[in-house]
């Protein structure tokens, strides 16, 4: 019997699905696309019940995971009953939970929310604790809820913070073309949005992710996975992609190359 469940509006005016009106499942699943090439770990939640609505990006439903494949029933199902879940559960019962589904799967590099965020700060003691216990995954996940990752710094010194768990600060640059605040005082490695048209953005970042780069043919497998590796105080550049402007740039830049070949 398929299972009924609640699609709500959020106040971006997207649907979602209502985390309350499903059963708890844990999904720790592999997510392999264009652009990640061989699958990876991930898990993930509704972008409505956990990211910051404060956000631009979440306002306009202009982020990647407001639209497409995200937008699936199916999918957005997937990511209620993990949020439905993981509030169901005490953590020590979800970690065990997580680290065996992830251990099952096998994965060595595993990314939090290619659709969501962390959506308290008992989530994220959850992501140190598994990072702790599963040493040989490297665990990475950019986030927007920069106060969870401080506080926990904060009161629990960052000697103490997991080196296989990479937490990437996320900055999205607004339409007034000045960047959401964000507080770093620990240095987190950042992510800095640059929008089609702002490319002299990307001299002020340390890297450039190649698989944005639409000088650069690459996916997540056949680079060398900056993302995972980023320092405190470096900087990941993501060029805008997938909206009709950068796929029109994109055709003329493959144009020239094979032009040139």
């Amino acid at each position: 019997m398929k299972q009924e469940y609640t699609i709500k509006k959020g106040e971006n005016g997207l649907n979602y699905v209502d985390c309350f009106t499903v059963a708890p499942e844990m999904h720790v699943t592999k997510q392999g696309n264009s652009k990640t090439g061989k699958p990876v770990g991930s898990f993930n939640f509704p972008v409505e019940q956990s990211c910051n609505h404060l956000c631009e990006c979440y306002k306009e439903g202009i982020c990647y995971a407001c639209g497409g494949f995200y937008q699936m029933p199916d999918n957005m199902l997937i990511y209620a009953e993990n949020l439905r879940a993981f509030l169901s559960m005490d953590s020590e019962s979800f970690c065990n939970d997580f680290c065996e589904k992830l251990a099952k799967n096998g994965n060595k590099k595993f990314r939090y929310f290619t659709i969501g965020d962390i959506v308290n700060s008992r989530f994220f003691e959850c992501m140190i604790e598994n990072a702790r216990r599963m040493p040989q995954v490297k665990f990475w996940s950019y986030t927007k809820k920069y106060n969870i990752v401080n506080n926990w710094v904060k009161a629990n010194g960052i000697e103490n913070f997991p080196e296989n768990l990479n937490i990437i600060f996320s900055h999205w640059m607004n339409k007034d073309g000045a960047y959401f605040p964000m507080e770093n005082p620990y240095n987190f490695p950042t992510s800095e949005f640059i929008p089609f048209g702002r490319e002299d953005i990307s001299k002020t970042v340390t890297h450039i992710c190649p698989c944005s780069n639409p000088d650069v043919v690459a996916t997540c497998d056949t680079c060398d996975y900056p993302c995972y590796n980023l320092k405190r105080g470096e900087s990941m550049g993501l060029l805008e992609h997938s909206t009709k402007e950068t796929k029109a740039r994109d055709k003329a830049i493959k144009a020239a190359h094979k032009a040139i070949a």
